[in-house]
C-alpha cells in the first residue's frame, strides 16, 4: 500500500521490483500511480518440486521511502476427503556464528502427514503439542517457526495436524538439529554446481537422498571420510530463459537445472578441492551418476563491466538463511552468495609476498599461491596475505597501512570481521582518512564501539547500528556498499541503509591517505589530534580479520607502522572455542573400496587355509582312534617281548664289501707259486701283493674278532609259548602247502622263457605231479 495517492494529492511516483525468486517478473509501467502491475512466472508450477512459493517484492518511490511485500503462493489441486496419518520429517538446520537471530520467525520447514492433499497444507489445522528440549515453536500456515533463538542441539517437535473436511487427525513428528559454525568455515568453503538436480530433489530422501551420494562421491575423491564434509549451503543457480520461449516440461527444465552445493572440510583447502574435483570431474558420472558442471565457478567468468569498472568475486553472507523443503526432510542453510561486483578500478594491491610458484587455475581463472613460509600466520589469503591481527588487552594497539589500495568511491564494497575481549569497552575499530590536514575534505569513513552497539562515521554522517548488540567473544561481520549515492550497510544478520551523503572530494594526494587498524597512534603522532570527534582511540582489546576491499583481502604483515599487536590467527580463547586434542589431524584418509576387496579376500584365503590345516588335523587323529579301536584285544600285559632274545644281524654295521667275491679266484699261496714259475721279473709284484694285502685266512679271523666285540641279537631258534586266545593272528600250524598251492596257481612261470624255466619247476612242477595224483586216484 502507498500512501501517496491521487485523492490526497500525492502524485510521487513509485516503482516495484521483484527482490526473490528470479524465476517470477513482473510487467507494467516503469513508474507507477495507480499500483497495477501483473505478476508471471516464467516456467511451470510443479508441485513434485515445490508445492509453496513466496515472492518477494521491493517497492520505493521518488523521495527515497521504500517497503518490502510478499506473496505465499500454493500450488495444488482439487481438495478431496482422503484421510490423513501420522508422518515424520527432519530439519537440518546450520548458521554462522553471529548470526542466530537470522533464524527468528523463519520457516523452518512444512509439517508432514501422510495426505494426498499436501499441498493444502495451510487448510490444516495445527497445534504444537511438544518439544522435547523447551523450545517454543509455533506453525504458520503449515510451517515450523520460532520466536527465540535456536542454539546448537537437538529437538523432537510432536505437531497435532487436524483435516477439516474429512475429518481426520494425525501427528506430524519432526526432528529438527541445529548445528552453528565459525563464519571462517565460509570463507574457506569449496563449491561444487551439479546439473540435472534441484536443491529439493537433491535432499528429498524419496528420490534416493542425492546429497548423500553426492557426500559419498566426495569423500571417496577428496580421501576424506564423509562426517569431515559440512555442507553449508544449498542453492539454485539462476539461468536466464527469455520470457518470449514456451516453458519447458518438467523432465527437460530439471536436465538443464543447476544447483550449487557449498561445503567445507576442516583438513583440506579451498583451492586443493576444487581442483581435485575439476580433475576427477568424469568420475563422478561414471561411478556415482553426478553429473558436475563446474567446480569452484567464478562469477566473473564471461561478466561486463562498464568502463573504469572491473569484476571482483565476493562472498558474503545474506541475513536470512535460505530453506529448502521437501516432504520427508528440509534443509535450512547460509545464505551464501557469491557475487560479481564492479567495483572501482582506481585502487589495485600490489602484494609483496606471494611466491614464484603461484597457480592461476584455467578452469575457473582463480589464483592461489603455497605460502610456504607463512604457514605459522594461517589462515592466508589467496596471495599469500596474513588475515588475522590480534591487538593486547593493555590497549595502545594500532597497526597503520597504506591507504591507496583501499577505494572509498562508488562503486566498492569494504568488509572486516572483529571480535572483542570482556568487558565490552569503547573503542576505535578502524578509520580510513587523512593522516593531515585538512580532514574534512575528504570522505573519512569509521567504526568504533559506542555505548556496546557499533557506530559507522562517514565523515559528518553518522549510522548507529542499533539493532546489533556488540557483546564480547563474538565474531561481527561488518560490511557496507557504497552504490551511487547509498551506503548499503549490514552487521551480521542485520541490514541499515543510509539513503544519501556527501560524497565530493575535493584534490588530495593518495600518499598521505591511510587505513589505522585497532587505534591511532597518541605518541608522537598528530593523526588522534584530527580526529576530535573519536573520543576512544587507543582502547581497542581484541582481533580484526579478513579486511577486504574491493574483493582484495588486506595483507596484515604489511603494515607501514604497528604496536602492542600481533599478527596471525586470532587466539581461540577469544571466543572461547578452543578445544584440546591430543594429536591434531592433518588429514583424513579413506581407504578405497577395492582396497578393502582384496583386503577381505586375502583374509578368506587364509581362513580357508586354516580350516583345511585344522579339518586334515582332525581327521588324521580320527582315523588312528579308528585303527587302534579294529584291535581292542592287543594291547593286553600277557604279550611277551621278544626284542632281547632275538633277531637277526645289524644292517647298520652290516658290511657287504665282506662278502663280496675275491678278484683273484685262485688262493694267495697258488699266486705266489705261480709267481715263482714266472721269473724274476714278477719278485717285485709277488713282493708288494705280500706287503699290502695278507692272507684271507688272518682277514676272516681278525674280522671275526672285530664282530664278537660288538653285541647282536642273538641269531638263535626261539621257542614261543601259548599267549592265551583273542590274537588275529591264527595257528601257525594251519598253514598247509595244499591250501597255500590252491589258492596260488604258478605254472604261469613257463611263459616267462628259459630264464625262469628252473623257478618254474621247483613250483609249478610239483602242483602238476599233485593234480596228476588227484586225477588217478
Amino acid at each position: 500500500m502507498d500512501i501517496d495517492r491521487r485523492p490526497q494529492n500525492n502524485t510521487v511516483p513509485f516503482q516495484v521490483q521483484i527482490v526473490s525468486p528470479s524465476t517470477f517478473f513482473l510487467s507494467g509501467p516503469t513508474l507507477n500511480y495507480n499500483g497495477t502491475y501483473q505478476l508471471t512466472y516464467n516456467g511451470v508450477l510443479n508441485r513434485t518440486v515445490t508445492k509453496n512459493l513466496t515472492v518477494t517484492f521491493n517497492a520505493s518511490d521518488n523521495k527515497g521511502f521504500s517497503a518490502i511485500s510478499s506473496i505465499p503462493i500454493i500450488v495444488g489441486d482439487v481438495l478431496n476427503n482422503y484421510p490423513i496419518s501420522n508422518g515424520y520429517k527432519t530439519v537440518t538446520v546450520i548458521y554462522a556464528n553471529g548470526y542466530i537471530n537470522s533464524l527468528i520467525n523463519v520457516p523452518l520447514g512444512s509439517v508432514f502427514v501422510n495426505d494426498p492433499d499436501d499441498w493444502y497444507i495451510a487448510s490444516r489445522s495445527y497445534s504444537v503439542r511438544s518439544a522435547s528440549n523447551g523450545q517454543t515453536f509455533t506453525i504458520n500456515q503449515g510451517y515450523l517457526r520460532t520466536s527465540s533463538p535456536l542454539y546448537p542441539g537437538s529437538a523432537t517437535v510432536l505437531v497435532d495436524v487436524t483435516k477439516s473436511n474429512v475429518p481426520s487427525s494425525a501427528v506430524g513428528t519432526m526432528e529438527v538439529g541445529v548445528q552453528s559454525v565459525d563464519s571462517e568455515w565460509v570463507r574457506q568453503a569449496a563449491t561444487i554446481r551439479i546439473q540435472g538436480e534441484y536443491p529439493e530433489t537433491l535432499i528429498d530422501p524419496a528420490l534416493g537422498n542425492r546429497l548423500n551420494v553426492l557426500r559419498n562421491a566426495l569423500a571417496s575423491i577428496l580421501l576424506v571420510t564423509a562426517d569431515s564434509i559440512t555442507i553449508l549451503a544449498i542453492r539454485p543457480v539462476f539461468q536466464y530463459r527469455s520470457p518470449y520461449y514456451p516453458p519447458l516440461p518438467f523432465d527437460q527444465a530439471k536436465q538443464q537445472a543447476l544447483t550449487d552445493i557449498v561445503f567445507y572440510i576442516p583438513s583440506l583447502a579451498k583451492s586443493d578441492i576444487e581442483n581435485s574435483i575439476n580433475t576427477n570431474i568424469a568420475r563422478f558420472a561414471s561411478l556415482y551418476g553426478i553429473i558436475v558442471n563446474a567446480s569452484g565457478p567464478n562469477p566473473c567468468s564471461n561478466y561486463a563491466c562498464l568502463s573504469g569498472t572491473i569484476c571482483r568475486p565476493t562472498r558474503t553472507i545474506q541475513p536470512l538463511p535460505y530453506v529448502i523443503d521437501s516432504n520427508q526432510t528440509s534443509f535450512v542453510g547460509i545464505n551464501v552468495v557469491d557475487s560479481a561486483d564492479c567495483v572501482n578500478s582506481t585502487y589495485s594491491p600490489n602484494f609483496t609476498n606471494t611466491q614464484s610458484s603461484c597457480t592461476t587455475y584455467s578452469f575457473n581463472n582463480f589464483t592461489y599461491c603455497p605460502c610456504t613460509s607463512l604457514q605459522a600466520y594461517a589462515p592466508l589469503g589467496p596471495y599469500c596475505q596474513v588475515l588475522g591481527r590480534t591487538f593486547r588487552e593493555n590497549g595502545g594497539g594500532y597497526a597503520v597501512f597504506d591507504g591507496m589500495y583501499f577505494s572509498n568511491q562508488a562503486p566498492t564494497r569494504f568488509s572486516f570481521d572483529f571480535a572483542l575481549r570482556s568487558p565490552v569497552v569503547d573503542g576505535l575499530i578502524l578509520l580510513y582518512g587523512k593522516n593531515t590536514t585538512d580532514v574534512n575534505d575528504f570522505f573519512w569513513t569509521s567504526a568504533e564501539i559506542f555505548n556496546s552497539k557499533l557506530r559507522l562515521r562517514f565523515r559528518d554522517q553518522i549510522l548507529d547500528a542499533t539493532n546489533t548488540v556488540i557483546n564480547a567473544s563474538t565474531w561481527y561481520h561488518v560490511e557496507f556498499q557504497y552504490v551511487d549515492s547509498l551506503i548499503l550497510v549490514t552487521v551480521n544478520d542485520c541490514q541499515y541503509v543510509l539513503s544519501t551523503f556527501n560524497k565530493t572530494l575535493n584534490s588530495y594526494d593518495l600518499s598521505n591517505v591511510q587505513l589505522f587498524l585497532g587505534g591511532l597512534p597518541v605518541t608522537g603522532s598528530l593523526v588522534s589530534g584530527l580526529y576530535p570527534s573519536l573520543t576512544q582511540v587507543n582502547t581497542f582489546s581484541g582481533c580484526i580479520r579478513n579486511v577486504m576491499s574491493n574483493g582484495y583481502y588486506l595483507d596484515m604483515n604489511a603494515a607501514l607502522a604497528s604496536a602492542n599487536s600481533d599478527i596471525g590467527q586470532c587466539p581461540c580463547a577469544l571466543t572461547n572455542s578452543c578445544t584440546s586434542t591430543l594429536l591434531p589431524r592433518t588429514t583424513d584418509i579413506i581407504i578405497p573400496w577395492y582396497t578393502w576387496l582384496i583386503i577381505a579376500l586375502v583374509l578368506l584365503l587364509l581362513a580357508t587355509i586354516i580350516a583345511l590345516g585344522l579339518l586334515t588335523c582332525i581327521r588324521r587323529r580320527q582315523q588312528q582312534k579308528t585303527l587302534a579301536g579294529l584291535y581292542p584285544d592287543d594291547t593286553r600285559d600277557n604279550i611277551i617281548d621278544y626284542k632281547e632274545t632275538a633277531g637277526e644281524e645289524d644292517h647298520s654295521t652290516y658290511n657287504l664289501g665282506v662278502l663280496k667275491k675275491p678278484v683273484y679266484a685262485l688262493s694267495d699261496e697258488e699266486i705266489l707259486a705261480n709267481n715263482a714259475r714266472s721269473g724274476l721279473h714278477n719278485m717285485a709284484y709277488a713282493e708288494t701283493i705280500n706287503n699290502r694285502r695278507p692272507a684271507l685266512g688272518e682277514y676272516i679271523d681278525e674280522k671275526l674278532t672285530e664282530q664278537q666285540i660288538v653285541s647282536y641279537a642273538n641269531d638263535t631258534q626261539l621257542h614261543y609259548r601259548y599267549e592265551g586266545e583273542g590274537s588275529i593272528a591264527s595257528d601257525l600250524s594251519s598253514l598247509e602247502s595244499t591250501q597255500y598251492q590252491e589258492e596260488h596257481d604258478f605254472r604261469f612261470l613257463y611263459s616267462w622263457g628259459p630264464k625262469f624255466s628252473r623257478l618254474a619247476d621247483l613250483y609249478a612242477g610239483g602242483l602238476e605231479d599233485d593234480i596228476n595224483n588227484l586225477d588217478n586216484a
